[in-house]
């Protein structure tokens, strides 16, 4: 069970309700600074909230905000001072979370700035409120710095009920009176506490590799943002027989003629490892270090061991920022081809990609058209602004012959090279005149 969608509102730029879909392969198109980014990193900060390991309920010494106050989140917009979240879970009686978050002043014992939990709730898949808590604004909470609410459960009201709230989870103390709500409402937290690990978060802008890497003994189950530990999966998998190294060299291979190897024997430090590529065209000369190809062959390793990861389950949604960054467009569509084959797999995770690669759309698109993808897989939206500067993301599908239904805006997206090689015609025939 994972996230199916999530929905925000008063967040950053995007002041309107803002629902997305997360299906085997989702993508984010949109000019820079837009909103892309903003959306797709809300993953990793409610990962991190639901941990419990927070003092507030927004982790906000999670990477993805940068060192933001909640202030921060709230969009500058409007003048409200409430974010709203909503996660929509599979397969539960009670699938649909709710919050409230505001950002308010306490006493304790003298005034300062903070954020809390002002309204949870759990809904039935329509929609059906079955628990409602509703924060009480008192005098003694404030000085206390205890929250009570008024909790509407199964046709009961309790009031004045205090709810300690471990990042986004409520405690289970108040539930042990309804043993009713206790069962319904278990397996939803016991599933949004698993949702803190089933996403993998990787940037833009990813490490650069260490010549000789350290192994300890032990596989990590997840990457660091920047892709720190994709070298280590690898030595891990090439000494216990994995498949992972074999996935992520396949794709080298079949692209680039490149074998990636894990070398010991005359490069073994200690505990050290290289992670090297071998030339298919000239088998036996000596492999090239990691750190010493080209770049984008670097940037995109974190992410095919990424979807390594996610293809044997233990990931279940994948979140990543410009999975082509660096490389030449030229290998934007097999990168998408290699996206498309995660996503025709039994059980496929979830993936939602901001990308303004043409060649990788066009390849999906591609294999749609050729029967290959299931356009149900598939699901797009296009980021922009409105002339009031609000963000909005508009959902665009694919039908069966991967024609773009709904809000794509077809007259001035991915038409830049048109328009200068048109520029670059014209410049030849004033001159030539």
């Amino acid at each position: 069970m994972s996230i199916q969608s999530f929905t925000l509102q008063n967040y950053r730029s995007f002041v309107d309700r803002t629902h997305i879909e997360l299906r085997p392969l989702t993508l984010l198109f949109g000019y820079n600074n837009t909103g892309k980014s903003v959306l797709l990193r809300a993953l990793p900060l409610i990962a991190d909230s639901l941990r419990g390991q927070s003092t507030t309920p927004i982790a906000l010494n999670c990477p993805a905000v940068r060192e933001s106050h909640f202030a921060d989140l709230l969009s500058y917009l409007t003048d409200s001072s409430e974010l709203d979240l909503e996660l929509a879970l599979d397969n539960l009686k009670l699938p649909r979370i709710k919050w409230a978050l505001r950002d308010v002043q306490l006493q304790k014992p003298v005034k300062f700035q903070t954020h809390l939990i002002s309204h949870f709730a759990a809904l039935t898949k329509m929609g059906i409120p079955k628990m409602n808590a509703q924060w009480v604004n008192s005098e003694w909470a404030e000085k206390s710095f205890k929250h009570l609410y008024d909790i509407q459960a199964n046709d009961k009201l309790f009031e004045a009920q205090p709810i300690e709230f471990k990042g986004l989870l409520p405690s289970i103390n108040w539930l042990q009176g309804d043993k009713s709500l206790y069962n319904q409402l278990m397996p939803t937290l016991n599933t949004l506490q698993n949702v803190a690990n089933q996403i993998q978060w990787l940037t833009s802008v990813r490490h650069t590799p260490l010549r000789y890497q350290p192994f300890k003994g032990a596989a990590i189950e997840k990457l660091e943002p920047d892709g720190k530990g994709a070298e280590e999966i690898l030595v891990y998998d090439s000494l216990t027989e994995k498949t992972i190294l074999s996935q992520v060299s396949s794709w080298y291979e079949k692209h680039l003629k490149q074998r990636l190897v894990v070398q010991s024997g005359d490069t073994f430090k200690g505990d050290l490892f290289s992670i090297r590529f071998e030339s298919l065209k000239n088998i036996g000369n000596y492999p090239v270090n990691l750190v010493d190809v080209g770049e984008g062959i670097i940037q995109v390793l974190p992410v095919l061991v990424a979807c390594g990861i996610a293809s044997e389950g233990q990931i279940k949604i994948l979140a990543i920022e410009e999975p082509e960054s660096h490389l030449h467009p030229q290998l934007h569509a097999p990168l998408a081809a290699h996206f498309c084959e995660l996503a025709r797999q039994p059980n496929p995770p979830k993936v939602l990609l901001e990308t303004h690669s043409e060649n990788f759309l066009l390849r999906v698109q591609l294999e749609i058209a050729q029967q290959k993808l299931d356009p149900e897989l598939v699901n797009i939206y296009w980021v922009h602004q409105r002339d009031d500067e609000c963000s909005v993301a508009e959902q665009v599908t694919l039908d069966d012959f991967a024609r773009p239904q709904g809000e794509w805006p077809r007259k001035t997206v991915f038409c830049e090279d048109i328009a200068l090689s048109r520029q670059l015609i014209q410049a030849r025939r004033e001159r030539s005149k």
